[in-house]
């Protein structure tokens, strides 16, 4: 009898248990970057496999890629016909991606028809899955004592810019750093091409419709036409020099006294502006209306102290300044890559907005001296303001794009911040070194630096040796990535970082 009664009790608690069993549990675990989503089906229900949504991101925002999911048992349902469902029993999908994950299931599920109750489909569910092993607050739990500035790790050894092969080698192996680290002005043979164009770029400035009208007034000015030779190749050189030295002192000017590049060329507010700007100049060159400002300042030699040197020195400057329309596109252009390549640490870089000024100033000398190096305005001065508008429009639609990409919303320092204590915990897990990359999207060098170094195989199977965290300082200005910038001292990218576990 006693146990004709507890086989009666435990039959109706499991009746009971049974009964009240939610018919469906969804679980997500992570364990590095692998994300296990695992669905529970008590018996007599299923859900539709065609009603399943199941979303799941990395850090980064992107989705994670499924690596394994069940297959859908074939049905026939009297109200759909046939179908794939998941029926009573387990069903686990895997993804990979960065950690930590987010995950949301979309379902709608339904009771099978038993003799003591009838079919019933439930209401469609929508569930946020919080990884049990790996929500955001854990993670930085986790990686608290591997944060940067912790006993656990101290800063290597750093280089910043675009290297070469060979000096990238070096700079990981940690042999000949010095010559990483500060790579010179002829580091790359891109640097001979930069050189090279912003020269030609100066020269070419003397062809633009604001410029070359002038070339009469200002062969007077140096006095060309009634000196001789070598008076005269002398005046031209100091108006030359007075050119040079207009766009030097005001490259070195913008770029000294401004903040940190990365700062406003990730802004696409400053991008926008920039291509507003160029628009704006565009249409100058096509005509529409007239921005050159030659006429409207008026700058009379006579009154300039000092003989005809210095008055031909003088006005070689306040010719370059008031070049107009035609020559902004240009020195902003060489501005902005003098000043990228100065914040990724190479001093000489101040130098470009100088060597624009030479490129302009070379054939001034031959005019003086009475050569005929300039050639004379004429109709074909209406196709190179053509050409020059078109030029500066696609500048403008580059500037354009680039604030587009920036906009709020495509960019979360939270999960860079996240990406790094992640790496740094995993390499005081295994012991090894830690090699940051930051980079961002607006780095032309850094994108340089992925396709022609980093790519090589010699370089990774060097990284092999280090954990590697790829960080994008896409907003250097941002909460968080501010204080790393300048707790390393990254003035700007690209840059490396090495953090050795003490």
């Amino acid at each position: 009898m006693p146990n004709k009664m507890i086989a009666v009790i435990a039959f109706f608690l499991m009746t009971v248990a049974a009964f009240c069993a939610p018919p469906f549990e969804w679980e997500a675990k992570s364990a590095g970057n692998s994300l296990t989503v695992t669905a529970r089906v008590a018996p007599g229900n299923y859900f539709y496999a065609n009603s399943l949504i199941l979303v799941v991101t990395g850090a980064d925002g992107s989705a994670a890629a499924m690596t394994s999911s069940p297959e859908a048992v074939p049905h026939h349902d009297e109200f759909l016909g046939d179908v794939g469902i998941y029926p009573a029993g387990t069903h686990v999908w895997k993804f990979t991606g960065m950690p930590p994950f987010k995950a949301t299931v979309n379902y709608q599920g339904c009771r099978e028809k038993t003799a003591e109750s009838p079919a019933m489909c439930f209401l469609p569910k929508k569930l946020d899955l919080t990884p049990a092993a790996s929500p955001l607050a854990e993670l930085e739990e986790k990686a608290a004592a591997a944060e940067v500035g912790k006993e656990e790790f101290k800063l290597d050894r750093k280089v910043i810019g675009l290297q070469n092969v060979p000096q990238f080698k070096a700079f990981l192996t940690g042999t000949d750093v010095g010559e990483a680290e500060n790579s010179g002005f002829g580091a790359d043979a891109g640097w001979l091409w930069i050189v090279l164009l912003t020269v030609l770029g100066g020269l070419g400035l003397n062809l633009t419709p604001c410029v070359l009208p002038m070339i009469p007034v200002n062969l007077a000015i140096i006095g060309a036409d009634g000196a001789d030779k070598m008076t005269g190749f002398r005046r031209g050189l100091a108006y030359g020099i007075g050119m040079a030295a207009a766009y030097g002192i005001l490259g070195v000017a913008v770029i000294l006294t401004g903040a940190r590049f990365g700062e406003l060329n990730a802004s696409s507010w400053f991008n926008f502006a920039i291509a507003a700007v160029f628009v704006v100049l565009a249409l100058a060159m096509f005509g529409l209306f007239n921005l050159d400002l030659s006429g409207k300042v008026n700058v009379k030699p006579s009154r300039i102290k000092g003989g005809k040197t210095v008055v031909a020195l003088v006005m070689g400057a306040v010719a370059a300044l008031l070049a107009g329309a035609c020559v902004a596109p240009v020195v902003i252009a060489v501005l902005v890559l003098a000043a990228e390549r100065f914040q990724g640490g190479n001093v000489l870089a101040l130098g470009l907005p100088f060597l624009l000024g030479v490129g302009m100033a070379l054939p001034w000398p031959l005019a003086g001296a009475g050569l005929g190096v300039l050639p004379k305005p004429g109709q074909f001065m209406v196709t190179v303001k053509y050409v020059f508008g078109g030029i500066i429009l696609l500048a403008a639609l580059y500037y354009g794009y680039t604030g587009y990409t920036l906009l709020p919303g495509e960019y979360s320092p939270e999960a860079e911040i996240a990406r790094l204590k992640a790496g740094l915990a995993t390499a005081r897990e295994q012991n090894k070194p830690v090699l940051v990359d930051l980079w961002a999207s607006w780095c032309k060098n850094c994108k340089s630096m992925e396709k022609n170094v980093l790519s090589d195989p010699e370089i990774k199977r060097e990284m092999e040796k280090f954990v590697v965290v790829k960080f994008q300082a896409e907003d250097p200005g941002a909460s968080g990535i501010d204080g790393i910038m300048k707790k390393w001292d990254i003035p700007g990218l690209p840059a490396f970082v090495i953090l050795s576990p003490q």
